[in-house]
């Protein structure tokens, strides 16, 4: 009873210091305070739902006199709601499918796995969806554009959102640099004819003359075919959201018919049904099947080709930052997410089967695989379009990877973390009179000058690890959003009801101090996942690499069947939207084995990152502070005199009692 009085006249003292700002002044430093309060401040209830229903309306329906107008009053205004599902699924599949298939496929069957390469697929989609399945439920939960920065706001506070954008840049801007500069490098082999001889070992004299191959390829790590389908891309967005969506549809499609032709295509040639040319068999046969994991490879061997193809299926998490323009989000957006990683999957394990049976796993080309599977069995004309169809879909993933981007600056502009040009609308009134969806054309060119520039003169093999550990990192971040949801709702423990009273929310404030042992909880299934994971990869010893690596695993499980059995688990959770059939009880997606699943994830995810080069995460480790103390500096410089839109636990208490 003393220790609750004692924690009521903490809390009582509190709102006294806020009421008095001069005394707060005088007693605290100032500073400190006010970069703390806005670390560690989650965005309110209220504020989380006005921000879900600015694209409820069709800003677009007012007029304008000129063909291309800005207007200077819709800073505060968001893309209309105009995705279905089936514009979901296209744009995932856009950001996913690509050197998954065209070319992990052949690499990880020839060095890795053989025809095991399929189960390697499999258990990389197990991990995948170890995080994609949290993704589908914070996407119903938080229908907002910005994907794990606004779950981060929401459920830990700003800092953790500035982290998860900084990782989240990495995986958008960086991954459509690194994208459009391979594309680059692959159109201009193709310019070239550096087709591969059946034995991978002569190439054929360069089809390009020597002035155009020295414009193509001047040296000193410019890439100009990078900058020229990065601006491609930038353009086409820059063209209209319509447009870019069409354009997005269509290529999508394309690229899936393309991979279904080629997965058919390998079975019909394995099968026997065409007829054999005397002078020149066909390889192709099932019997290539056998051994279906060859002895020098074994279980590691797929193991290790998992932690490869784990990357192709990165990028379904992209679909979370459209969830502010779908017309039904929290049910289109996590089925598009668990659809995008069920479709991938199955394409990637059949592409996997088909290559192996076309050509002896031992024989598949390590840069092309299925453009040379296709001409070694005699189909010139197949190993044609595959390597066309890889040089024409491919870019896709530059674009989605934009657009992906300049929705995450959009929702930190909301927030005020950005400028207000990131979150500027503009509209055009096509020639018919009739106008246009608002677009976010400003961010866009930002973006897209940005990419164009990295994509130009950065090689990537020094921002390759750095990439990687930066994704893995930001999926474990949202493991961490979805237990602490489940575990301490912020709607209720943090930030209370709208309809709550003063002291009901001074009692749940009282409450969330003693429930901050979760919050412990989730950090010690961290650190004990990095702990394994780093004793494994830097240990020496055999015997000692076991031994710790298989401590700290044993402490990982511990720690979550300690908080499934002691921890109260939420049965429901806010939504961001009213109305309009999300009002509470509507039914959606909950992720399940919560917390075993998250907790799989997280240890999954750390375990990776830990095989990472040291150098990629001493890299992303001086990124990440880069960030912070960035952050810190503008925080210390920003004005808080009100005009702030996200609210801290002691101004929510203030203006509520």
């Amino acid at each position: 009873m003393q220790r609750n009085t004692r924690k009521h006249n903490n809390l009582q003292e509190n709102i006294t210091l806020i009421r008095n700002p001069t005394r707060q002044n005088k007693e605290t430093k100032p500073i400190m305070t006010s970069i703390l309060a806005s670390a560690f401040q989650r965005k309110s209830l209220h504020l989380m739902r006005e921000q879900a229903h600015m694209s409820d309306s069709p800003h677009h329906q007012h007029t304008q006199s000129s063909h291309s107008t800005t207007n200077d009053e819709t800073s505060e205004e968001a893309p209309h709601r105009h995705m279905s599902i089936y514009d979901l699924l296209s744009f995932g599949i856009g950001c996913t499918i690509g050197s998954g298939v065209f070319v992990l496929a052949g690499l990880t069957a020839n060095a890795y796995a053989g025809p095991g390469a399929s189960i390697s697929y499999l258990f990389a989609g197990l991990v995948a969806a170890a995080s994609g399945l949290p993704y589908a439920e914070l996407s119903a939960v938080m229908p907002l554009d910005g994907s794990t920065y606004e779950y981060a706001y929401v459920s830990l506070g700003e800092i953790f959102a500035v982290m998860a954008s900084l990782c989240q840049t990495l995986e958008y801007g960086g991954s459509a640099a690194a994208v459009a500069r391979s594309w680059g490098e692959k159109f201009v082999d193709w310019l070239k004819g550096d087709e591969f001889s059946e034995n991978d070992d002569l190439l054929v004299e360069s089809a390009l003359p020597q002035w155009a191959e020295s414009l193509l390829e001047p040296g000193y790590g410019i890439n100009p075919m990078a900058a020229i389908i990065a601006s491609i891309c930038t353009y086409l967005l820059l063209w209209g959201v319509k447009e870019s969506k069409f354009a997005t549809n269509l290529i999508s499609t394309i690229k899936i018919s393309l991979i279904a032709f080629m997965i058919i295509g390998g079975f019909v040639l394995s099968s026997g049904v065409v007829p054999d040319d005397e002078n020149n068999p066909r390889p192709a046969s099932f019997s290539h099947w056998k051994p279906f994991v060859p002895e020098e490879y074994g279980l590691s061997g797929i193991l290790r080709g998992s932690s490869i193809l784990f990357f192709a299926f990165i990028g379904f998490d992209q679909v979370c930052n459209l969830s502010g323009e779908t017309k039904n989000p929290v049910t289109d957006v996590p089925r598009a997410v668990i659809l995008t990683l069920l479709v991938d999957a199955v394409l990637y394990m059949l592409a996997a089967l088909a290559l192996t049976a076309m050509v002896p796993y031992d024989e598949i080309s390590l840069v092309s695989g299925f453009p040379r599977a296709f001409g070694v069995n005699g189909w010139l004309w197949a190993e044609k379009m595959t390597a066309l169809g890889e040089i024409t879909t491919l870019p896709l993933v530059v674009l989605t990877a934009i657009q992906s981007q300049s929705r995450l600056l959009f929702a930190m502009s909301k927030d005020k973390l950005v400028p207000s040009a990131f979150g500027k609308m503009t509209y055009e009134t096509s020639n018919d009179g009739t106008e246009k969806m608002g677009n976010l054309t400003d961010n866009l060119r930002i973006c897209g000058v940005v990419v164009v520039l990295i994509a130009t003169f950065i090689p990537f093999e020094y921002l390759d690890d750095l990439i990687s550990a930066g994704v893995l990192f930001l999926f474990s971040l949202t493991d961490v959003c979805l237990l602490t949801i489940r575990y301490k709702s912020p709607s209720h423990s943090f930030l209370g009801d709208d309809a709550m009273t003063g002291d009901e929310i001074s009692y749940s404030l009282i409450s969330a101090n003693g429930s901050l042992s979760v919050g412990n909880l989730i950090a010690l299934l961290n650190i004990f996942s990095m702990a394994s994971g780093l004793s494994f990869s830097y240990c020496d010893s055999a015997a000692l690499r076991y031994f710790l690596s298989g401590t700290f695993a044993l402490l990982t499980i511990f720690v979550t069947i300690y908080m499934a059995r002691s921890c109260e688990q939420s049965e429901s959770t806010h939504y961001a939207l009213e109305g309009d059939g999300y009002g509470t009880g509507k039914k959606r997606f909950r992720t399940p084995f919560v917390p075993y699943l998250p907790a799989f994830g997280i240890f999954l995810n750390s375990f990776m990152m830990a095989h990472i080069h040291w150098v990629g995460l001493i890299m992303l480790l001086g990124y990440l502070s880069f960030g912070v103390f960035g952050y810190a500096y503008i925080s210390a410089r920003r004005d808080r005199s009100g005009n702030d839109e996200v609210e801290s636990e002691s101004m929510r208490i203030l203006e509520l009692s």
